[in-house]
């Protein structure tokens, strides 16, 4: 029986004892004789299994350094497989450039991630023994999870990957993503927080000889962040060539900083407060709910399109931000389709058109602010897609919203989900929100930091 084989009967032992515990719990009473019998005789198995576990794993570890191969002669079979020679590391070999793994240590932290994932995804002993001896913990992430047998014997969240690891992931998520780059990012120290903004400064008053001066006061209000789980779900192959490591490591902070990404813009945009956005409502759902009126410009009748919307729309946008301290960091927050079919539109139409506009290239700013563009803005031309909803957004959205973020990166994998395919599931999540809590000013009908262009039926 291998090591994994055995991990996975101490769990199923452990599972069994948790089903007598429950059933008693449930039914308000404690256990009868049988009962804890059978409970103390399943705890037992599982702990004898475990133990029996972590020996083998100890012996496969000392077999593995006395079996230790010498270094390689040669390059690997596979033709494309390039040798890369790092200071203080084992000869390593890559497959293909790196997307994901950047600077100097690029192949070294892709193939000490590799490892890691090669430890706890495919639970391979020289990996972990490798892992131990190079300083790499095996952190466990203490939020419990579902008891469901196809989650492996780590019945917490998951492994907290390395650092080379969560580090890449969140380059690229900021790379990829917008609501990283455009939003500000607060650290949370627990699921729940309440994090103050000021919602009025003091006043400075003449002072007459002799007059008391008149007190102001600070005003504060409060941002509520309350920390959503997300996650990735993809799988892998069971065979591990330890030759690839450098481009397994590769190849899922890629996906992974992907995916979450565009979780990220498209509920920081688009979020409805439903469970499809975990409950987080975006910016184009808040300026239209009725109790945000300040937060748009109405477009009027008949300006429904892309092709409507002229250079006075959007000064009428520009105009309408408050206070003006927002101004500084503000941009233009739109599709793709829409910074050609409106921006560049109308600088082309300009007189004195430049070799770079005639040439096709898309304008980086407008009117002197960027151009932001986001992939989960409205591309749609059609009127009906744009009637009574937000086209563009003008404005500074580190002023009016915010990204809690409550933990980074873990990783679980799922031994039998996939297991008629041969293959492995892996799972990634993490711990954010977000909050756009300051759309508008002091009132409803106030203008805020940003300001909305909203279609015309």
């Amino acid at each position: 029986m291998t090591v994994r084989q055995k991990r996975e009967k101490a769990a199923q032992e452990a599972k069994l004892a948790r089903d007598i515990q429950d059933k008693c719990d449930a039914e308000g009473r404690g256990m009868t004789q049988e009962e804890a019998k059978e409970y103390d005789k399943h705890c037992s198995e599982s702990r004898r299994v475990i133990k029996e576990a972590e020996r083998q794993e100890e012996l496969e570890s000392i077999e593995s350094k006395l079996n230790k191969p010498e270094d390689r002669k040669t390059t690997p079979e596979i033709a494309t497989g390039e040798r890369i020679e790092v200071v203080g590391a084992p000869k390593l070999y890559r497959f293909g450039n790196l997307r994901a793994f950047k600077g100097p240590k690029a192949e070294l932290d892709a193939f000490r991630s590799g490892r890691f994932l090669a430890a706890v995804l495919f639970d391979h002993a020289p990996s972990r023994q490798w892992c131990r001896e190079h300083g790499i913990e095996f952190r466990k992430d203490m939020e419990r999870e579902s008891r469901d047998m196809s989650e492996s014997i780590n019945t917490a969240g998951g492994f907290v990957v390395p650092d080379e690891f969560e580090r890449t992931i969140i380059d690229l998520r900021e790379q990829y993503g917008v609501a990283r780059q455009q939003l500000r990012v607060s650290p949370m120290a627990s699921d729940h927080s309440n994090e103050p903004k000021k919602t009025g400064g003091l006043t400075a008053y003449p002072v007459g000889e002799g007059v008391e001066i008149t007190e102001s006061d600070q005003t504060w209000g409060n941002v509520e962040l309350t920390a959503r789980k997300w996650g990735v779900l993809t799988r892998i192959s069971t065979e591990l060539n330890e030759d690839a490591l450098i481009n397994l490591a590769d190849d899922l902070a890629q996906d992974a900083a992907l995916a979450f990404a565009t979780a990220e813009d498209n509920a920081c945009i688009d979020g409805n407060g439903t469970s499809t956005y975990h409950g987080i409502v975006g910016i184009r759902t808040l300026m239209i709910d009725g109790a945000h009126t300040g937060s748009y410009v109405d477009g009027g009748t008949a300006n429904d399109n892309w092709s409507e919307i002229t250079d006075a729309h959007l000064l009428s946008i520009q105009a309408a931000i408050k206070p003006a301290a927002a101004r500084r960091g503000a941009a233009w927050h739109v599709s793709p389709y829409a910074a050609v079919a409106v921006f560049a539109r109308l600088l082309r139409a300009v007189a004195g058109n430049n070799q770079l506009i005639l040439a096709g290239e898309a304008p980086k700013s407008y009117n002197g602010y960027p151009i932001v563009e986001w992939p989960s803005m409205p591309e749609d031309d059609s009127a009906a897609a744009l009637n009574n909803t937000i086209m563009i957004i003008f404005g500074n959205l580190r002023m009016s919203s915010k990204m809690g973020v409550r933990r980074g990166i873990t990783v679980l994998r799922l031994l039998e989900r996939y297991a008629e395919k041969d293959q492995i599931g892996i799972r990634f999540t993490e711990r954010y929100t977000i909050n756009h809590h300051s759309i508008t000013g002091a009132t409803s009908t106030a203008r805020g930091p940003v300001c909305g262009f909203m279609g015309g039926t």
